[in-house]
C-alpha cells in the first residue's frame, strides 16, 4: 500500500519546521538576474568572486536551514570552507561537490528517518542540477506540510448550480 508523504508527515506529528517554500524557477530566475547584475556592476578584478558568492547564496542558505533542523549536520562547514577558498581554486569547486552530496545525505537522513517522509533524490539530477533539484523536492514537501496545517475546505453553497 502506497502512503503519500503528507499522510506520513501527519502520523509523525513532527515538530520540525517546513523547508523553504520557494519554487525552483523563482530561485533560478533570481540567480540569473543577480548574476547579470554582478556582471554589469562589478569591475573585472572582483567580478569572478562576486559571481561565485551570488551563486553560493542559496546553497549556503539551505545548509543553514539544515543546520537548524539538525545541529549535527556538517554541510555548512563545507560550504564556508569553499567560500573561504574562493572562486579561482579548483579545490573550492571540489569542496562544493562535497557540499552538494553532504547536503543530499543530510536531507535523505532527515526526511527518511526523523520525519518519516519518503524522500528519494536521484544521483544524476543531484550531480547536474544540485540545489535547484533539492529545492524542487523541498518545495513539494513544504507544500504538503502546508496543506496538513491549513487544509483546503470547500465553501458551503446555499443552492445547487444547474
Amino acid at each position: 500500500m502506497h502512503h503519500s508523504p503528507a499522510s506520513d508527515a501527519a502520523k509523525s506529528d513532527s515538530a520540525y519546521p517546513s523547508p523553504p517554500r520557494v519554487h525552483w524557477t523563482v530561485i533560478l530566475l533570481l540567480l540569473a538576474s543577480a548574476e547579470a547584475l554582478v556582471l554589469w556592476l562589478f569591475p573585472s578584478p572582483y567580478r569572478n568572486f562576486a559571481s561565485y558568492v551570488v551563486a553560493a547564496a542559496w546553497p549556503t542558505y539551505l545548509c543553514i536551514w539544515v543546520r537548524n533542523v539538525d545541529p549535527r549536520s556538517s554541510s555548512l562547514y563545507w560550504a564556508v570552507a569553499s567560500l573561504v577558498m574562493g572562486f579561482g581554486f579548483l579545490f573550492s569547486w571540489l569542496l562544493w561537490i562535497v557540499v552538494i552530496f553532504e547536503l543530499r545525505e543530510e536531507l535523505l537522513d532527515h526526511y527518511n528517518r526523523r520525519e518519516a517522509i519518503p524522500l528519494r533524490l536521484n544521483f544524476y539530477l543531484t550531480l547536474f542540477f544540485s540545489f535547484i533539484y533539492f529545492q524542487y523536492a523541498l518545495n513539494k514537501i513544504a507544500h504538503e506540510k502546508h496543506l496538513l496545517v491549513h487544509p483546503v475546505t470547500a465553501e458551503p453553497q446555499s443552492s445547487v448550480i444547474a
